[in-house]
């Protein structure tokens, strides 16, 4: 899981940070290992290293220089619209703004003096990324590893007629039977199989047309001529009910 944080003030980034590795350790121990946290002093920085898919947390000064977090998260809302955004803030008057860029919530500062409502939010929202924490199992170079569904941009046969994975950075040899990954890809509405032994995530898709889908990184995947009406008819729900 990876958070970031975007606040200008180096002491309330620091008290941040150590409450989230703090709520983390104690509430959610077995992600311990598989948890990372970026600071960013700015919000320009944080937008320079941002990508969809790249975060699954983001919690935003609303007071900085320059970019607001409420800018800022207007400007991610424009590439990712799915990523849950957190404000920090010492003021409750900007709550019926973030309705504009769907806020999952505010944390008032500073923190230390309102821990409880700091546990409460985060509850609420690590329920919600905990749920889509669940995860495939394959076989990796002789290792058995669990690749979060989240993490799975799509899925293909390649030359050498075994299964990969591709995920944002990286792409997985699997041992994997196609028709297994099918069986279980497919049961999540956020999947489809748009071509002959391709499935897409189309949590990942930036935008379809005549050729087939866009991703957010500019890869192209191609639909099928017979999986045309089908398969734009399920990207139009996932739309609906994203």
């Amino acid at each position: 899981m990876n958070i970031a944080i975007a606040d200008d003030l180096a002491a309330d980034r620091q008290i941040a940070e150590e409450q989230l590795h703090r709520y983390v350790s104690e509430s959610y121990p077995d992600i311990v290992d598989d948890f990372s946290l970026d600071t960013f002093a700015c919000a320009e920085d944080l937008l320079e290293n941002f990508s969809p898919g790249k975060y699954d947390l983001l919690v935003l000064d609303i007071f900085m220089a320059d970019m607001t977090g409420m800018e800022a998260a207007e400007a991610i809302r424009l590439q990712d619209e799915k990523v849950p955004i957190i404000f920090l803030t010492t003021s409750q008057d900007y709550i019926l703004e973030g309705y504009r860029v769907f806020a999952a919530g505010y944390l008032l500062k500073p923190l230390t003096d309102h821990l409880a409502e700091f546990s409460h939010t985060m509850e609420h929202v690590f329920h919600q990324l905990m749920d889509g924490e669940k995860s495939l199992s394959a076989t990796v170079n002789g290792e058995e590893v669990n690749i979060p569904f989240r993490k799975i941009v799509y899925v293909d046969i390649n030359a050498h007629h075994r299964l990969s994975i591709h995920l944002l950075d990286s792409e997985l040899d699997t041992n994997l039977a196609y028709v297994n990954c099918q069986e279980i890809l497919l049961l999540r509405r956020n999947f489809v199989e748009c071509h002959h032994r391709i499935i897409i995530n189309m949590d990942y898709v930036k935008k379809m047309d005549k050729a087939g889908f866009v991703l957010h990184n500019g890869i192209q995947i191609p639909i099928s001529q017979r999986r045309q009406k089908e398969v734009k008819a399920a990207y139009m729900r996932y739309l609906v009910h994203r």
